[in-house]
């Protein structure tokens, strides 16, 4: 679907009130289709889901506490077309604390346990495959895949800040909700085809369990759900900041081709806030991972 197609849809739907606050959120998107692959076939610097990272030889293996992070995936910005807030060329590597997952209670409701690594254009030829550290388990590390970008548009999730900032919400206009979720998102996605597993880079994420740019916030600014019961203007001030919360990357559990699963059947996602996405500032990216 093409933006004036989204925006007729909002209208059918019934949601003509809402139209030029929701095509400002239609943005654009890459879903990322996986083609196992061996490690040699991969030019260094290359896209793909898996395997061995390429780094510059100063860079060190991302740790979460005593855990070496596991390698999910590098993005060339060259493979893709220019984005707003993104550099045109360069690389992004993504490290996620997957054993942490599996054996630290500490893990859940930490944003740091992810790390995204941007090698410059003009750092690409000091890049070098890199092998993953010894006490990283090999059940912990992803299989190798090629990634084909496949550019799309995607709008916000029901349960979003964005739909809240309209008064669309669970506990707020339910009438007008319902006719989002329940007649234009199923429509759009209708349409779209996305699939039943769904890998992203950039755009709007596919939730399992609800909103993540509210609790992306929360966890940055050390808040707990208490300090939002209690401070109506509080929780006024979170919702309003959270709507600087961007999606960067998307990883689903596809484990047949990747060999990993996130919990049950759940997704791995990498946020960023806007600002810090304008100033390259890759170091405060924060993740959720979701499960059914």
């Amino acid at each position: 679907m093409n933006r004036d197609e989204i925006v007729k849809l909002l209208d059918d739907s019934g949601l003509g009130a809402y139209r030029e606050a929701i095509a400002s959120w239609i943005f654009p998107s890459h879903q990322l289709h996986l083609q196992p692959a061996q490690e040699e076939q991969f030019p260094i610097g290359s896209s793909k889901v898996g395997g061995r990272p390429d780094l510059p030889p100063d860079v060190e293996w991302p740790m979460w506490k005593d855990y070496p992070q596991s390698f999910l995936a590098q993005i060339n910005l060259a493979d893709i077309p220019p984005a707003h807030g993104l550099p045109s060329q360069g690389l992004l590597s993504f490290f996620y604390a997957v054993q942490g997952m599996f054996e630290d209670s500490e893990f859940y409701g930490d944003p740091d346990t992810c790390r995204v690594i941007y090698t410059p254009a003009e750092r690409l030829d000091e890049l070098t495959r890199r092998p993953a550290p010894d006490d990283l388990q090999e059940e912990f590390t992803l299989k190798p895949n090629r990634v084909d970008f496949v550019p799309t548009l995607s709008v916000p999730p029901s349960e979003s800040a964005f739909l809240e900032s309209l008064g669309l919400g669970w506990n707020s206009n339910r009438k007008d909700f319902d006719k989002y979720w329940r007649t234009f998102l199923k429509s759009f996605n209708k349409r779209q085809s996305a699939g039943n597993c769904i890998h992203r880079f950039l755009g709007h994420a596919d939730p399992i369990q609800g909103d993540m740019q509210f609790s992306c916030e929360m966890h940055t600014q050390g808040l707990s759900w208490e300090d939002i019961r209690e401070s109506e203007a509080e929780r006024q001030r979170v919702q309003q900041s959270a709507l600087g919360w961007r999606l960067l990357l998307q990883i689903d559990s596809e484990e047949e081709k990747t060999g990993m699963m996130w919990g049950d059947v759940g997704r791995v996602y990498f946020w960023i806030k806007e600002e810090d996405l304008s100033a390259q500032r890759f170091d405060r990216v924060v993740c959720e991972m979701q499960c059914c």
